[in-house]
């Protein structure tokens, strides 16, 4: 099996990005809101740099976190580029000196990673807000590449359709 997920292009990620920022103004005011892309300090980062962020958090940490934890004593492998991504995700909130950091329960481990490197690039830590996952119709996490999701942007009608999938018994969660 791959170690990694498949790199997404650059052409993928900005129609993604795309997406998202369409679904986000719809409820969020367009004028009050400062859009930025970790492209702008991700891509200038030296190799000295990225030394320097790896020493903020050790390997046994990085191993607390569940999925590394499981597939660790499950003797899975696990790549590099897959510890260094809560790095790169806590580097984010480094560069933008984050007072808040918000992300589904599952970015849980990552968020706090971004209170430790904050604190030792000598920042004040963000404040973690998190919010649960939803599952969708399917019983599977709500997410655009399912096609389980109810995108912001699409028609109402379609909007309405999507959620009237929702079961009876999910309807406290939601």
């Amino acid at each position: 099996r791959s170690l990694e997920r498949p790199v997404l292009s650059d052409e993928e990620i900005d129609a993604d990005a795309k997406t998202y920022l369409e679904q986000a103004m719809v409820v969020l005011d367009p004028d009050r809101t400062e859009v930025r892309y970790n492209g702008e300090w991700l891509s200038k980062l030296t190799y000295a740099e990225v030394v320097r962020l790896a020493r903020t958090i050790t390997v046994a940490r990085m191993l607390e976190r569940d999925d590394f934890e499981k597939r660790f004593k499950a003797g899975d492998p696990i790549s590099v580029s897959e510890l260094l991504y809560p790095l790169m995700q806590a580097y984010d909130s480094v560069a933008v000196e984050a007072d808040v950091e918000l992300g589904g329960t599952d970015q849980l481990y990552n968020l706090l990673a971004g209170r430790e490197v904050m604190e030792a690039y000598g920042l004040e830590p963000q404040v973690v807000l998190t919010t649960p996952l939803l599952l969708s119709w399917d019983g599977e996490k709500m997410s655009s590449s399912l096609g389980n999701n109810i995108p912001l942007t699409m028609a109402p009608e379609e909007q309405f359709g999507r959620t009237m999938r929702i079961s009876d018994d999910q309807l406290a969660q939601w």
